[in-house]
């Protein structure tokens, strides 16, 4: 599945000044879509299905709540294959890092909090739900203050067997 990763990141670099809307490139096995007004790149081999860009990942699917006024970024990444699936969406709040930070820690269950660390001008927080299993679904939701912005980015996957 790195595989995979690799040659899409590869490809988005090298087609990133394509005018045309949609370009497929096939070689290997591996077939890459590139769709500019979509804003999308999938990328389809044995190993699996990755699509990364706008709109590849339903937040309503990530399975925890989404904080109030946070804009989805651009890009996110969706991954299928037999070693299992993932998902990540990326969001951006001007609202500072503890009152996301106090969102997710209402809304998430109990336990769920992994981490929390405030040093200096930066500030970190996670909450995981699942335990990770080969087999069973895990989500991660990482705060982050990133200058005068709030970062959250939500990761939902399973590990295939």
């Amino acid at each position: 599945m790195y595989r995979i990763v690799l040659t899409a990141m590869a490809l988005v670099i090298a087609l990133a000044d394509c005018s045309s809307s949609k370009r497929v490139y096939s070689s290997n096995g591996t077939t890459v879509t590139t769709d500019n007004n979509q804003k999308t790149v999938t990328v389809e081999s044995s190993e699996g299905t990755m699509k990364m860009g706008q709109g590849v990942v339903d937040v309503a699917s990530l399975g925890v709540p989404i904080y109030a006024g946070a804009t989805q970024d651009e890009g996110a990444l969706s991954v299928t294959g037999a070693r299992g699936t993932a998902q990540m969406a990326a969001f951006t709040t001007s609202d500072s890092f503890d009152q996301v930070y106090g969102f997710y820690k209402a809304k998430m269950p109990a336990g769920s909090e992994k981490m929390k660390v405030d040093e200096a001008d930066s500030s970190m927080a996670e909450f995981v739900l699942g335990n990770g299993k080969v087999g069973q679904m895990q989500t991660v939701v990482m705060i982050s203050k990133k200058g005068d912005k709030t970062s959250i980015v939500i990761t939902k996957g399973t590990e295939g067997q």
